[in-house]
């Protein structure tokens, strides 16, 4: 063994710099990923997502929620995908883990409705409309939700309500809602409020809600009226 290693070539001062810096990136490269490392961001962790279902390339154009739940809408050539990131305590390594998932994913040639699977900071509930008629510069979500009783175990009664959002024609072509609260003082949640409370709801919190969407020209004139469900969640994770 001695013998052969006299017989390799030295490396000189600036080879084995060379050699020592690919060591390093190297093992900058691997190591993560054995260690359980998360992902930098939560946003990273979704695009991550959205690259094993072939869903990109993508931009996200939308993104809710704060702390351990964050939301994205993001938009392909003829594709959206909604979904969202929790933050875990992993038990198998030291370091909190990122959990993405996928709730939907719509056709963006097709007129189609979509809610953010995070509230944003201030407690709303944010919805993205598509595929509205090029003259339409307004449009208006009605969403009526039905009464689901907080599985926490408090106390107060919830009744179905609905909830009414106008907005204006954003710059990427999409049309943001953003669907806030009732107040009903002591002894009584929202049905939205409500809604969200649900444990491990996993995106599914507004399914089955029902929605009319009306887009409108500058003047207020209905163009176009889509009506429906929130569907389930398709719930696609990591493979």
């Amino acid at each position: 063994m001695t013998n052969i290693r006299n017989r390799l070539p030295r490396l000189s001062r600036g080879g084995k710099l060379v050699r020592n810096l690919a060591f390093v990136l190297l093992t900058g490269l691997l190591l993560p990923p054995l260690l359980g490392w998360p992902s930098l961001t939560m946003e990273g962790a979704f695009r991550k997502l959205e690259g094993q279902y072939l869903l990109a390339p993508s931009q996200v154009v939308l993104e809710t929620g704060e702390g351990d739940l964050r939301g994205y809408l993001a938009l392909g050539e003829t594709w959206a995908a909604v979904g969202q990131v929790q933050k875990f305590q992993s038990t198998n390594t030291p370091f909190e883990r990122d959990v993405p998932s996928i709730t939907q994913v719509l056709d963006l040639r097709e007129p189609g409705l979509a809610v953010i699977p995070a509230r944003d900071r201030d407690g709303a509930t944010v919805a993205a409309a598509f595929g509205a008629p090029e003259e339409a510069r307004q449009a208006v979500l009605t969403l009526t939700v039905p009464a689901v009783q907080p599985d926490y175990g408090l106390p107060g009664t919830v009744k179905e309500e609905t909830f009414t959002a106008r907005t204006q024609r954003e710059d990427s072509g999409l049309y943001i809602f953003r669907l806030t609260p009732h107040d009903h003082g002591p002894g009584r949640y929202c049905a939205l409020e409500a809604a969200w409370m649900e444990l491990l709801s996993l995106g599914d919190e507004l399914s089955g809600s029902s929605y009319t969407l009306k887009w409108q020209d500058d003047r207020g004139e209905e163009l176009l009226c889509l009506s429906g469900e929130l569907p389930e969640s398709l719930h696609l994770r990591s493979r």
